[in-house]
């Protein structure tokens, strides 16, 4: 099914129009263009930064597949369904900026892909283009701009009975009087058609209904578009439009909340049972010497925020800062618990921290507990892949053979441990592309020194 400008570049191949501007293209070089303004004197666009980009390209395409979205006409500005176009859009607007402003930038990204797909369609399948119009039409996102009047129960096209519709449009969609009116393509057979203008091309059943033919301008192939010598100017005011949609964002929630650079952030995740003492005193002191380093060399590649996620029998709460000296101060109040017999909510508190972290963050799990909530794995590994984190973890092994009566007796948790109990982990941490250390409480110091590597090798 193609409901307006094709969706992406392998649609190019099912129309064989190698020419035509897709919703995937003009999304991307939008995109691209508003944040290299943004971040112009800035270095250097991450992997965060693409991963973005492609979170809101799909959640455009999307529109044109998922079962909720491709055939309500509303979503694509068909069958002169204007009105109803025109709030939707302005309802993604609104969730897209509040989403933002909540730093909820994954949903953000999904709504602005969306809000995307139905302003592109807009200039594809309106007449928008043939009334003479070389200007975006500024109604549609702000109310106070006059809007052109619709057709409503006017005729809106004549016959045409080729692939390339000239000249098919009544004279009153393109030049008045007094002014020319607004139309939008019917497609397929909902809702019915009147004698109006349909979507048009091979894949519109309702091009062979009066009046046959077609208006759109998704492509450059006469097969699928009627309009397709028109395609190019479409295509470049939905550009445009999609441009100053951006610029718009970026003003209202202000350069750094700007939903496609939001940098990843470096989680821990800290077990605080008795017996971690080492462990803990490990991670605050390489916490102090990433903020240190962080504070001499003003390195854009460092974490934008910090996450800590305590856990023992229970877990969290999730204290998330982007000041370094208060996360500081949430990692000197960390304290060992007494108590807790292994196993620990290791799993819950790992799939709190993908949960209140961007995508591509380092989440560095210290523990010397096997899981007690197996049952969240497959949970925690679609997070993981999802987010794109890596997680890595840094595993005090049991020395149970080498301690003392007063050392077993304190650590009575460790009694009948399975082998593999660690096992979860390993397999999280290689699908995540981070690592499993064994370490003991002696050298948990130095084995700690992977997280000030990762993160200064961002």
């Amino acid at each position: 099914i193609c409901w307006a400008f094709l969706p992406n570049f392998w649609s190019r191949v099912l129309t064989l129009s190698w020419d035509s501007y897709t919703h995937q293209y003009m999304t991307e070089q939008a995109l691209i263009n508003v944040t290299i303004e943004t971040l112009i004197l800035q270095t250097g666009l991450g992997r965060a930064f693409w991963q973005a980009v492609n979170e809101v390209v799909s959640a455009n395409a999307d529109m044109d597949f998922l079962s909720a979205t491709r055939s309500d006409p509303v979503y694509h500005f068909d069958s002169e369904r204007i009105e109803g176009a025109t709030e939707m859009l302005r309802e993604f607007w609104k969730q897209t900026v509040l989403l933002t402003q909540k730093k909820k930038y994954q949903a953000a990204r999904n709504s602005l892909g969306k809000l995307f797909h139905s302003l592109q369609d807009f200039y594809s399948h309106s007449n928008w283009v043939e009334m003479g119009q070389y200007t975006e039409y500024i109604h549609l996102l702000n109310p106070k701009e006059p809007p052109v009047p619709v057709a409503s129960d006017t005729p809106t096209c004549a016959a045409c009975h080729r692939f390339s519709c000239y000249n098919n449009l009544l004279e009153e969609l393109v030049q008045g009087p007094p002014r020319p009116l607004l139309t939008t393509g019917y497609f397929s057979t909902y809702p019915a058609k009147p004698t109006k203008c349909s979507h048009g091309g091979i894949l519109d059943s309702s091009r062979d209904q009066g009046a046959e033919g077609g208006i759109n301008k998704d492509s450059t192939s006469p097969l699928f578009s009627p309009h397709h010598y028109l395609h190019k100017e479409a295509a470049r005011l939905a550009t445009t439009a999609t441009l100053s949609v951006l610029r718009d964002l970026r003003h209202t929630v202000g350069p750094k909340s700007f939903l496609v650079q939001q940098p990843p952030s470096l989680v821990f995740v800290i077990d605080t049972t008795g017996s971690m003492f080492e462990e803990i005193t490990a991670a605050r002191m390489r916490v102090l010497s990433i903020i240190r380093a962080r504070a001499q060399s003003r390195s854009p590649g460092l974490p934008g925020t910090f996450v800590l996620v305590p856990f023992h029998d229970p877990f969290g709460p999730v204290l998330e800062t982007d000041d370094p000296d208060q996360f500081q101060l949430f990692m000197e109040d960390l304290t060992a618990l007494s108590g807790g017999d292994e196993p620990e909510m290791c799993l819950s508190a790992i799939e709190l921290a993908l949960i209140h972290s961007p995508p591509l963050s380092e989440i560095f799990v210290f523990t010397d507990a096997s899981p007690k909530d197996r049952h969240l794995y497959s949970t925690v590994k679609s997070l993981i892949l999802e987010k794109k984190s890596k997680v890595t973890f840094l595993l005090t092994e049991d020395q149970n053979s080498r301690m003392t009566l007063k050392d077993r007796r304190k650590r009575k948790r460790r009694k009948a441990l399975s082998p593999d109990r660690f096992s979860l982990y390993s397999s999280l941490s290689s699908i995540s592309g981070g690592m499993t250390i064994f370490t003991t409480n002696t050298d948990i110091q130095k084995a700690s020194a992977i997280v000030e590597d990762s993160t200064a090798t961002n």
